[in-house]
C-alpha cells in the first residue's frame, strides 16, 4: 500500500476502534451535563448494506451490485470556544458495475476537494473499497463570531430539491445514500448579529485559475420569511442571488434564485439564471405533500440521457438538471409509527420523460432500519430519462 492509503485505512480502523465506545461515551457526556462540566468528545456512525438491481427490461439482463457503506464521525470539544470535527466514509463496492469506478475514480470523489484525502485502499476485478474523509475542520466560536476551516459543509440552500443558492457544494437529488451530502475545502466567517440575522464569508481555493470560489451571505427575518442575499464569484462567474423560506397561508414556500455572469465579459446577456420555488403542507394525519420547480436557463429543451451523466457527475449551482424546466412532486405518509412510505417524481416538459421514486422504510429496532424502493426512469430513446432504465433497492441500515 502507499503511504495515503496506509493513514486512511489507520483512520477508518482508529474511529471504528472507537465507535463500541460512542455508547459509553454519551452516557459520560450525560453525566458531564448533570454536572455542568462540558463534554470532550462524541462519536457516531453507520454501517449500511445496499443491494441494488438495474434493467431496461425486467425480462432481460439484469445488473446486480452492492454497497457496503460506514460512516463514522467524530467530535472533539477541546474547550468552550474549539470544536474539531472529522468524518471518515468507507465503501466496499463489489458487483458487476464495479468496473466503472475503477476506469473513473473520480466518480467516487467529490470535486471540492483542494487536498485529496481518499484513496482506493483495495480493488479487484469485482469489487472496489475506497475510503475517503469527508469532514475534517477545526471550529472556534466566541461571542457572536464563528470561524470555520477545513472540510466542511456550507449549506446555503434553502429549498428541499434543488439550491441554486448552494454554490460551494452543491449535490445531486437522486444520490439518495449520501444523507450527509457533500462538504468544501474552505474557511467560513460568521457572525450573528442577533437571533434571526447574520452575515457571513467563505472562501474555497482552487487548483487552477477559474476554480476558486468566494462569497458572502446576509441572513434576516421579514415578518413570517427568513430571507438571504449573497453574492460573490464562483469559478469563472461572478455570482449574485437570494432565497426565502417561510409560510404561504398554512403550507410551507420557499425559493431560490442565483444569477451566474461570465467575469471575463461582464454582460447580462450571457448571464445564466437558475431558480427553484417549493411549496409544501403536512395534513394532521401525517400526509406530507411537496412540490417544486426548476428553471436553468442554459437548460436545452430537448437533452439525451445518453450524452447527460445526470446521475453520476457532481452537479453544480449553475446546473442542476440540463434540461430547462423541471416538475418536482412528493407524497410521503407515516402508516404507522415504525412504517414510512415517500414517493417522489419529476417530470422534464419538454420531452415528457419522467422519474419516479417510490421508498418505504421500516424501523426495525432503535437503531436497525430497513429502506426498500426504486428509481425508475421513463421516457422515449432521445429523452433526458429515457436511458437510465429502473434500479430497485433493499437497504439496511445499523446506526450507533
Amino acid at each position: 500500500m502507499k503511504n495515503g492509503a496506509i493513514k486512511i485505512f489507520a483512520a477508518c480502523f482508529v474511529t471504528l476502534a472507537c465507535s463500541p465506545g460512542a455508547s459509553a461515551q454519551n452516557k459520560a457526556d450525560s453525566a458531564s451535563a448533570v454536572s455542568g462540566k462540558r463534554s470532550h468528545w462524541s462519536a457516531n456512525g453507520y454501517v449500511k448494506d445496499l443491494q441494488s438491481i438495474q434493467f431496461t427490461d425486467i425480462s432481460k439482463k439484469w445488473t446486480l451490485d452492492n454497497l457496503v457503506h460506514n460512516r463514522v464521525d467524530i467530535h472533539w470539544y477541546a474547550d468552550s470556544f474549539w470544536r474539531v470535527h472529522v468524518g471518515v466514509r468507507t465503501r466496499l463496492l463489489y458487483g458487476e458495475s464495479t468496473a466503472l469506478y475503477e476506469q473513473n475514480t473520480s466518480l467516487l470523489n467529490g470535486s471540492n476537494d483542494f487536498i485529496d484525502l481518499s484513496k482506493v485502499i483495495a480493488s479487484g476485478e469485482s469489487f472496489l473499497l475506497h475510503s475517503t474523509i469527508d469532514r475534517a475542520s477545526l471550529d472556534f466560536m466566541k461571542g457572536k463570531w464563528q470561524i470555520t476551516a477545513g472540510r466542511q459543509r456550507i449549506n446555503w440552500g434553502l429549498n428541499f430539491v434543488w439550491n441554486p443558492n448552494d454554490i460551494f457544494n452543491a449535490y445531486s437529488y437522486f444520490d439518495f445514500d449520501y444523507e450527509e451530502r457533500p462538504g468544501t475545502d474552505a474557511v467560513r466567517i460568521q457572525y450573528f448579529l442577533s437571533s434571526t440575522s447574520s452575515a457571513e464569508v467563505a472562501y474555497k481555493p482552487g487548483k487552477h485559475a477559474g476554480e476558486t470560489t468566494a462569497a458572502g451571505l446576509y441572513r434576516f427575518n421579514k415578518g413570517s420569511y427568513d430571507l438571504q442575499l449573497l453574492g460573490g464569484i464562483m469559478n469563472k462567474d461572478f455570482v449574485v442571488g437570494g432565497g426565502w423560506s417561510g409560510v404561504l397561508g398554512h403550507a410551507g414556500f420557499n425559493g431560490e434564485v442565483t444569477a451566474f455572469v461570465p467575469n471575463n465579459t461582464f454582460q447580462l446577456k450571457l448571464a445564466v439564471v437558475a431558480a427553484s420555488l417549493g411549496v409544501n403542507y403536512t395534513f394532521p394525519n401525517s400526509l406530507y405533500l411537496h412540490g417544486a420547480y426548476l428553471l436553468n436557463s442554459a437548460g436545452v429543451l430537448h437533452a439525451d440521457s445518453s450524452s447527460a451523466s445526470l446521475l453520476l457527475s457532481n452537479v453544480s449551482a449553475k446546473s442542476l438538471s440540463p434540461s430547462r424546466h423541471s416538475f418536482f412532486a412528493e407524497g410521503a405518509f407515516q402508516f404507522t409509527p415504525l412504517i414510512r412510505g415517500d414517493l417522489a417524481g419529476i417530470i422534464i416538459p419538454s420531452d415528457g420523460s419522467f422519474f419516479a421514486g417510490p421508498f418505504v422504510t421500516f424501523s426495525l429496532t432503535n437503531t436497525l432500519e430497513l429502506l426498500t424502493g426504486g428509481q425508475f426512469f421513463f421516457g422515449g430513446r432521445n429523452s433526458l430519462y429515457g436511458n437510465y432504465g429502473k434500479i430497485v433497492y433493499v437497504r439496511f441500515k445499523w446506526s450507533f
